[in-house]
C-alpha cells in the first residue's frame, strides 16, 4: 500500500497478495492487510467468486489516487503489464 498515492499520503503501510492457479490461472484468493482494506473486500470476494484470471481483473479501471489501486497494480503485473515495481 505505500507504493501507491493513497497509501503515501496517508503514511499507510500494507499488502495486496493474490494467490492463482499455476501458470497464472484463475485466482483462488486475495489477501489485503492494512488500515481501510476492508473498503475492498467486495471486490476481491467478486474476482475470486467469478473464477476471474488476473488478465481478466487487469482490464477494470482502479482509479488513482485510491488504495484499490494497489489491487490493480497486482492484477496488472500478473497480467505482465506492471506499472510501478518496489
Amino acid at each position: 500500500m505505500a507504493a501507491v498515492a493513497k497509501g503515501m499520503v496517508h503514511g499507510q503501510g500494507g499488502m495486496v497478495k493474490v494467490v492463482t492457479e499455476a501458470g497464472g490461472g484463475r485466482v483462488l484468493g486475495v489477501h489485503l492487510v492494512g488500515p481501510h482494506v476492508s473498503e475492498m473486500i467486495a471486490e476481491s470476494q467478486l474476482i475470486v467468486g467469478w473464477d476471474a484470471e488476473p488478465s481478466d481483473v487487469a482490464r477494470h479501471v482502479h482509479p488513482h489516487p485510491t488504495l484499490s489501486e494497489a489491487v490493480g497494480e497486482v492484477f496488472l503485473t500478473l497480467a505482465g503489464r506492471g506499472l510501478h515495481q518496489q
